[in-house]
């Protein structure tokens, strides 16, 4: 196996940082709808608790919230999955020389 130039392993350092900040970017989307998912539901909760809202308003808190998470967690799971795409790519390349 040949040696990895400076040019060669400082590529691969900032495709590893790059590799970082987007996954740190979809992680703090991620966080977000988890926030929002959880107020959502204590509000549904405790507005049905104590009667200011009814079963219909209930059910459709419920349905918003489960709609964000899923829409907060479909960015992590895709930045997620191609960069495991790259570094398997990234992974095999090295091997090869």
């Amino acid at each position: 196996m040949p040696k990895l130039t400076d040019i060669d392993k400082e590529i691969i350092y900032l495709q590893v940082e790059k590799s970082k900040l987007n996954r740190e970017k979809a992680m703090i989307v991620l966080n977000k709808s988890l926030m929002l998912y959880f107020g959502f539901m204590a509000i549904a909760v405790l507005g049905f608790a104590f009667k200011y809202f009814d079963a219909k308003i209930l059910n459709m808190m419920v349905i918003v919230s489960i709609i964000i998470l899923i829409i907060g967690t479909l960015p992590y799971l895709i930045i997620s999955h191609q960069e495991e795409k790259r570094i398997d790519a990234m992974i095999a390349q090295l091997l090869k020389k």
